[in-house]
């Protein structure tokens, strides 16, 4: 079948329908010190995660240009445009023929592996999660191995409702306490290295933001993945997150239960204390990749 034709089919299936923001904002560490965020901060950043940016217009300058010009780079786009609509058979044909006219492109397996997911079929979703690190580990700013994970718990929990109560998606154990220690150990990035802070902060918020845009809470997944990331920044960011994170889990399913409540009731009592009376003194911000 001709390039043009291919991408004259995946045209045809399209309704024409993004970028964040940078924002540079105010945070507070666990001991109640201020300090200046490279990003989003609490509720701007859940606005973000929950509000993923759609562009009209570019959409429908998008599938005009693949009309002119079939390419590989356009042909993969409208494949994802396909993807955010919803349009998943149409989206695996379309990666799938992707895939033979131009073979061992790692865009094309990463995003035949999130429609596969999407569609249910996470075994072989895997297989083209795994096949896309291979080809390109920085893939998708080296956060694929935290979607491998994703995809090994989901098989893991198959028939086991209970699974992601008990295990953490992403590999992070963290101590009971009410502002449990940073942990000690990290996950392994796509290198097999342990990660830096800093970097597993980046997977979480990459991850995240493109799966909440294409899932609907409740989630167990999603759930998990930020009530990990809250107490992440808990225990070395920001303070304003990690409350926003927790109640934005409890949303897509995580239980709000009494040590979530405290945690938040804490956070509450520091950072109002803070904007009375900051703590002096240099910010503790783990995940900021300050040192």
């Amino acid at each position: 079948m001709r390039i043009a034709t291919i991408a004259a089919l995946a045209l045809l299936m399209l309704a024409p329908a993004g970028a964040r923001a940078c924002l540079n904002e105010m945070a507070t560490d666990r001991a109640g010190r201020p300090y200046s965020s490279d990003g989003q901060v609490g509720a701007s950043l859940v606005y973000s995660l929950t509000h993923p940016y759609r562009d009209a217009e570019m959409d429908r300058f998008l599938i005009q240009e693949t009309r002119k010009d079939p390419s590989f780079r356009n042909l993969n786009d409208i494949g994802v445009l396909l993807v955010r609509q919803g349009k998943l058979d149409a989206a695996l044909r379309h990666f799938r023929t992707i895939e033979r006219l131009f073979p061992g492109r790692p865009q094309t397996a990463a995003n035949l592996g999130t429609a596969l997911e999407l569609a249910g079929q996470d075994k072989e979703a895997l297989h083209w999660i795994r096949t896309g690190l291979q080809r390109n580990p920085r893939e998708h700013y080296g956060s694929e191995w935290l979607h491998v994970r994703i995809l090994e718990a989901k098989l893991a929990a198959a028939g086991n409702p209970a699974y992601f109560r008990r295990h953490s998606i992403a590999g992070i154990a963290f101590g009971p306490g009410l502002v449990p220690p940073f942990p000690r150990k990290l996950p392994k990035g796509n290198d097999g290295k342990p990660l830096l802070p800093s970097w597993l902060d980046s997977s979480l918020d990459y991850q995240l933001h493109e799966r909440i845009g294409l899932v609907k809470a409740p989630d167990p997944v999603v759930a998990n993945l930020l009530s990990d990331w809250a107490t992440l920044h808990l225990s070395g960011g920001s303070l304003e997150t990690a409350k926003a994170l927790y109640e934005l889990a409890a949303t897509y399913g995580a239980p709000r239960d009494a040590l979530m409540q405290r945690r938040i009731a804490h956070i509450d009592q520091v950072v109002a204390r803070a904007e009375k009376r900051p703590t002096p003194g240099k910010p503790d911000c783990r995940l900021c990749g300050w040192d």
